[in-house]
């Protein structure tokens, strides 16, 4: 980093008034890393500024000019030399200092001081303001995880409400409707029920680069192989990559379930309303539960894996 005006002022000082003559100068000069080279070159140009003066030889400070003018061209490698001969400044006794050469010293110590008070307040003003970004983050990210906790507790209330709705039909309509919702607060992009020619799909999502199609069952009676069937025909229709989500809220028939396995690829899971409730009273979501169930299906070729075994 370049030394500012002043530092630079204050070692212009010290380097000509701190050494008797120009073999103690050259000397420190040169144990601070300027090659000797580099130093030669210096003085001759210190020379040349002497021309025509009084002094049959160029001063400490024009050679201490010409120094500090070279090094600071240099770049880093210039301020690194600069930072050792300010280092040695204010660590050696220098017993034969002038007292303007002391006072310069003093300056550079009294600078290195005030710099240093001044990193440290710059490095803890930045750690205050990360400090305070991070907690404003965590209160952006704590009221996004409560607002999605009401949202979830909502979701769970209307659910439970939905056990209590005597007509089967408007209860399968305000089904089809949560799950909408659920998907929509999983952010799965969902789509509400739709026809197609010959079909009815009671929704559909996206997740892991697929589109998943919902069929929704509230019925008294368990789900049977009928109904898997016409599932599987509703996904077979579509691309290769599409899948299913078969969700029926009371169950379904073991020899349903049974009857699906070595029935080719397993195109759709099964969840019921316990994995429903599952899904609703925790954080987590629903997402780590169809992980859980699709995972369970790849490795088992079963569809249907039950919360309590979870």
């Amino acid at each position: 980093m370049a030394f500012d005006a002043v530092t630079l002022q204050h070692l212009e000082d010290a380097l000509s008034e701190a050494f008797p003559y120009h073999s103690g100068l050259n000397a420190f000069i040169i144990r601070c890393g300027m090659t000797a080279e580099q130093l030669h070159a210096a003085r001759l140009r210190a020379e040349e500024q002497n021309a025509g003066t009084r002094f049959d030889r160029a001063p400490k400070r024009f050679v201490a000019q010409m120094v500090l003018e070279d090094l600071s061209a240099a770049g880093d490698v210039g301020d690194r030399v600069m930072a050792a001969m300010i280092t040695g400044l204010v660590q050696l006794p220098l017993s034969g200092a002038t007292d303007s050469a002391k006072d310069a010293i003093d300056s550079l110590r009294s600078k290195i001081k005030t710099d240093k008070e001044m990193k440290a307040e710059q490095h803890a003003e930045r750690e205050r303001a990360a400090a305070h970004a991070q907690r404003s983050a965590e209160r952006v990210r704590e009221a996004a995880r409560a607002e999605r906790a009401g949202e979830r507790d909502t979701l769970r209330d209307r659910f439970v409400n939905l056990m209590q709705e005597p007509n089967a039909q408007n209860r399968g309509y305000l089904f089809e409707t949560f799950l909408n919702d659920l998907f929509a607060l999983e952010e799965l992009d969902p789509k509400k029920s739709f026809k197609l020619t010959g079909e009815q799909i009671d929704g559909a999502f996206l997740w892991r680069g697929r589109t998943f199609l919902v069929e929704a069952k509230w019925t008294t009676t368990l789900a049977a192989g009928k109904e898997f069937g016409a599932f599987n025909y509703k996904i077979e229709g579509k691309t290769v990559d599409t899948r299913g989500l078969f969700v029926s809220v009371n169950g379904y028939s073991p020899e349903a379930i049974a009857g699906m396995n070595g029935k080719g690829a397993l195109k759709f899971i099964c969840i019921d309303g316990a994995h429903l409730m599952r899904a609703l009273s925790s954080d987590e979501g629903l997402l780590p539960l169809l992980e859980r169930l699709w995972r369970h299906a790849d490795e088992t070729g079963e569809a249907y894996l039950p919360a309590s075994r979870l």
